[in-house]
């Protein structure tokens, strides 16, 4: 082979091989449309990160928001919880109304907080996996708890057995240390491993402890704590009515004791007694009884009237009627008493005793 053809027959082969590289170039053309192609996808893909990112952001919010909320209350229901704790341990040198008021205010926040978990905007999530109604049971025990613990108490304070009284408590008191049980072993763990799911991040579930001394609630440590109330002087049971007012109808005059009063002769006669509860306890039953005795009579007239209830210091009118006039002109003793109830030490002012005259 000669030079010249050597060099022929390496000419064919780089122009063969430039050929061979051209072709493998795509057209401008089609590179174009997959350079669009490739940014189309680049700008989805940044677009369904940022949605995503955008999404888990307002769901962060929400959820935020809501333990927030909840957080909230349970640190208003804890502290009723302690404030409970020490009037049962440490009541000092409180007394029945005080306890009475103090329970109201109890009963009162816990009802109000119950309706706040109520009117929550729970994250949705969390109401169809079942976990905000936990919560919502949480403070249902705790507004039930204290209503049954408010009824039991004041009627144990009240009677001397107080067997039933301390099972009711014992009852009421349970209600509470479960409330604190759900939460802890129930709603807690939940609501945690629910946001883990979520990858919710800087979002907390709140803790809780309404009632911290929950060995309280058994039988043996409601009688002691009773037994403890009871002991304290403002606490004891003190009995006893007086009376504070009689007033003769239709004359609407008011007798006293150790007077002389003119009263019309009439068949309508009767008498407003009014009746006052100066003991600490509420009184049932209470008699109140008129007597007339007239000048030379061996039987007086009597007539008697029932008051059902008289709350502690409270005043409760009753009228006693089916008494007839004396003879016109005669001199008659006229003697009223309210009670006496039982247990009550101090009788004197019970009673009083005054002269009526009837004239036509």
């Amino acid at each position: 082979m000669t030079d010249l053809d050597r060099d022929d027959t390496h000419r064919d082969l780089v122009t063969g091989e430039r050929n061979r590289r051209q072709k493998k170039v795509l057209p401008k053309p089609l590179l174009r449309l997959l350079l669009v192609l490739t940014a189309i996808i680049i700008v989805a893909v940044i677009i369904v990160f940022a949605a995503r990112a955008a999404i888990r952001s307002g769901e962060t919010a929400d959820y935020q928001n809501y333990m927030t909320a909840t957080a909230d209350i349970l640190e208003r229901s804890d502290e009723v919880g302690a404030a409970l704790t020490d009037l049962l341990t440490d009541p000092g040198d409180t007394n029945r109304t005080e306890i009475q008021t103090r329970l109201d205010g109890f009963v009162a926040q816990s009802e109000r907080l119950k309706v706040e978990t109520e009117a929550l905007d729970a994250p949705k999530d969390l109401v169809d996996n079942g976990i905000h109604q936990f919560l919502l049971l949480v403070m249902g025990f705790r507004q039930a708890g204290m209503a049954e613990l408010k009824l039991a108490l004041m009627n144990a304070l009240e009677v001397e057995d107080t067997e039933v009284p301390s099972e009711q408590i014992s009852h009421a008191l349970r209600y509470l240390a479960n409330s604190d049980f759900l939460y802890k072993e129930v709603y807690l763990p939940r609501a945690t491993s629910h946001l883990t799911e979520k990858e919710l991040t800087g979002v907390n579930v709140p803790t809780t402890t309404f009632f911290p001394k929950p060995d309280l609630a058994s039988g043996a440590e409601v009688l002691s704590m009773l037994a403890g109330l009871k002991s304290t002087g403002n606490l004891q049971p003190v009995h006893g009515v007086a009376l504070n007012k009689v007033v003769a109808m239709p004359d609407n005059k008011e007798i006293t004791a150790s007077g002389t009063f003119n009263l019309h002769s009439t068949d309508q006669l009767s008498f407003l007694v009014t009746v006052e509860n100066q003991g600490n306890m509420d009184e049932k039953n209470v008699p109140v009884v008129i007597t007339l005795l007239t000048t030379g009579s061996t039987e007086p007239q009597k007539a008697t009237a029932t008051i059902p209830r008289i709350k502690a210091k409270a005043k409760i009118t009753v009228e006693v009627k089916g008494l007839n006039p004396s003879p016109y002109g005669e001199v008659a003793l006229l003697h009223v008493e309210a009670g006496p109830v039982p247990e009550e030490k101090y009788g004197d002012n019970n009673w009083i005793e005054a002269n009526v005259i009837f004239k036509l």
